[in-house]
């Protein structure tokens, strides 16, 4: 310790670089013994002495009065619990230097004291917490008119004080959730954070009051049993408050349904719903019932087969004032009193699948849903005999269609041609392509007959006959074309329509065919090569349009080349260009007398100007070839010769 003393007294007299050498890798070595009270901590702008600092305030490090106030008193401040200054020497700033914390955390105060004549020296330490002084992040949550819940936060402070409008603060613990009423006129909420051991190091924090509505009438619209579930429909409910379903229990007690779900504003889900009479009630974070809804009762429905009925019953604890029955969507017209629990459904077809539900309506416009509920219907007697519907696709293939009533998907059909079976198939469509020669005098005939699911055999439909078309070029350049066809046979009042077809299939016009098997079309399209045409037959009897076939005719593809031309430049006859009849795409050849190709063309705009290798014309004959596939895919091939003439 007197090397110690000696040094510091050298730094005192003015040796500072001596000392510096000494020092400079050595932490400050701590005094043992120090008194009762070393140095305090004041607050540097109102002199209050504190045992915590705060970040952002300075304060000044002086001596216990205890101390000898003849000494010359310096401090330095290190960040960390008990972490001394190193190296010793430098850093020590009068005890009349502010020191501001900018971080929370711990700092380690070091003081030294020496005499002026340097003979006295200790080095003593104090340990302080930097604390922060933030806003006080809490949350205000509004209750029904009149109370106002405030949730405070659990850190850092020690202690809140919550203010209501501009009444008395009141103190609440960290953590804390409190209700408060809220005087008239006030609308916001200061909430001030303190520390027990620094009252300066505090913040406060000012949100506004949430206004909630008045609560909505609680009103239960629909209760429906879905599956497992129940789903309540409600009255639009206001925000801001929590609502619970409940059920009423054995001794009549209604109990929340913690597994409900609200999904939206007017609607909740039960998940595994027992029967029995629901409920809605509302709270809000101060109060846990602010009102409740008046009582529905769940529908529960059940089906069971019998002999051509189905019978069904349900369940439902309360009389409602009308009842609907619903019968695969459709609403069936049945006399159900108020009182009644049970119906038979005599309107149903063996083998067919039927789903019922039953709402029952109360006063108000208050309603009960039941389950949905399947049954599938038995019986001994013939099912109901199938209609059958025919027509031609795109393709020149038969659709059929069949319908039977009161079963529109099970069973099975039969589809038969005059004695020929096409399938035995629970589809009620089936396509035919077995119909490849289109003559209007055979055009065949088709059945259907059906089996139900209880193996119960209907009769033959009535027999169906789509039309059958055919076409053909009535002149050799066919500039004009004749169709027959047959009528069509399994319904009355029909109306004909010949239609005339791009090649893609779209309707080009359409042509109206009052009456008779027959009609020529005097001006079939110029532009295309093939003409197609089709039969559009409608009436009341069927449920569509029903086509025959596409015939179509090929008319003959020509081209047509000079056999000479001039090309000297005088505006008449300078090229060889192809014309003729639906050119659209082909392999137009010109060579010479050595075979040698000359010039090519694949469509009417490519001419030829006689130049052969960019040389001028030159007088001769050439040969050409044109090569085309028609429309009705066939090859096409011309020859010829042509000359230049100057």
């Amino acid at each position: 310790m007197p090397f110690v003393k000696s040094l510091l007294f050298w730094l005192f007299i003015g040796c500072t670089s001596l000392l510096a050498e000494v020092v400079q890798a050595q932490t400050c070595p701590v005094t043992p013994n120090a008194p009762a009270c070393t140095f305090e901590v004041t607050d540097a702008r109102t002199g209050t002495v504190v045992d915590r600092l705060c970040v952002g305030r300075p304060v000044r490090f002086t001596p216990c009065s205890s101390r000898d106030l003849s000494l010359v008193y310096t401090y330095q401040v290190t960040q960390g619990n008990a972490v001394l200054p190193n190296p010793c020497g430098p850093g020590f700033v009068p005890a009349s230097t502010t020191y501001t914390p900018t971080q929370a955390g711990f700092i380690t105060v070091t003081e030294n004291s020496q005499a002026v004549g340097g003979s006295i020296s200790t080095i003593y330490y104090q340990v302080f917490q930097v604390v922060d002084s933030p806003a006080p992040n809490f949350t205000v949550a509004a209750c029904a008119p009149g109370s106002v819940q405030v949730t405070l936060p659990d850190t850092p402070y020690d202690s809140y004080d919550v203010q209501i409008g501009s009444g008395t603060p009141v103190t609440a613990a960290p953590g804390a959730i409190v209700s408060y009423p809220v005087p008239a006129g006030a609308n916001s909420v200061t909430v001030t954070g303190r520390y027990t051991d620094n009252r300066l190091c505090t913040n406060s924090a000012t949100k506004p009051i949430l206004q909630l509505a008045a609560p909505s009438a609680l009103v239960i619209r629909s209760i429906t049993l879905q599956g497992a579930n129940a789903l309540l429909d409600v009255a639009p409910l206001a925000t801001g408050y929590r609502y619970f379903v409940e059920r009423e229990d054995a001794s009549g007690v209604y109990q929340p349904l913690l597994a409900a779900v609200q999904n939206s504003t007017t609607s909740f889900t039960v998940p595994n719903a027992q029967p029995g009479r629901y409920r809605l009630r509302t709270a809000d974070a101060c109060s846990e019932a602010v009102s409740t809804s008046s009582p529905i009762a769940t529908l529960t429905l059940t089906a069971t087969p019998a002999e051509r009925r189905n019978e069904l019953t349900w369940l439902l604890l309360d009389n409602p004032t009308a009842y609907e029955l619903t019968r695969n969507g459709t609403p069936v017209a049945v006399p159900l009193q108020p009182a009644a629990r049970a119906y038979s459904d005599t309107s149903v077809t063996c083998g067919v699948q039927y789903t019922y539900r039953l709402t029952a309506r109360f006063a108000g416009t208050s309603t009960s849903v039941s389950n949905e509920v399947q049954v599938r219907a038995t019986a001994t007697q013939p099912p109901a005999t199938p209609r059958l519907f025919a027509s031609f696709d795109l393709r020149n293939r038969i659709v059929l269609t069949a319908t039977v009533p009161r079963a529109p998907t099970t069973g099975q059909l039969t589809y038969t041609s005059g004695t020929r079976q096409l399938a035995t198939t629970p589809s009620r469509s089936l396509r035919d392509s077995s119909v490849t020669t289109f003559s209007p005098g055979s055009a065949p005939c088709f059945q259907v007959s059906f089996v139900d699911d209880c193996l119960n055999r209907s009769a033959d439909s009535a027999p169906f006959c789509p039309a059958l078309l055919a076409a053909e070029l009535v002149d050799f350049r066919g500039s004009s074309v004749r169709l027959t066809w047959s009528e069509l046979r399994g319904a009355t009042g029909l109306s004909y329509r010949l239609l005339v077809l791009n090649p893609d299939n779209s309707v080009l016009r359409s042509l109206p065919v009052a009456s008779g098997t027959t009609y020529v079309d005097a001006a079939p399209p110029a532009t295309s090569q093939q003409v197609r045409y089709r039969l559009e037959i409608t009436g009341a009897s069927l449920p569509g349009p029903s086509y025959s076939n596409i015939a179509s005719v090929t008319r003959r593809l020509e081209a047509f080349v000079p056999t000479a031309f001039t090309p000297n430049g005088d505006g008449l006859n300078d090229v060889l260009e192809v014309k003729g009849r639906f050119l659209k795409t082909y392999r137009f050849t010109v060579v010479d007398r050595n075979g040698q190709e000359v010039f090519q063309s694949t469509n009417p705009s490519q001419t030829w100007d006689g130049r052969v290798r960019n040389q001028p014309p030159v007088p001769g004959s050439f040969v050409w070839r044109f090569e085309a596939i028609d429309e009705a895919g066939q090859l096409v091939v011309q020859r010829g010769t042509v000359t230049i003439v100057k």
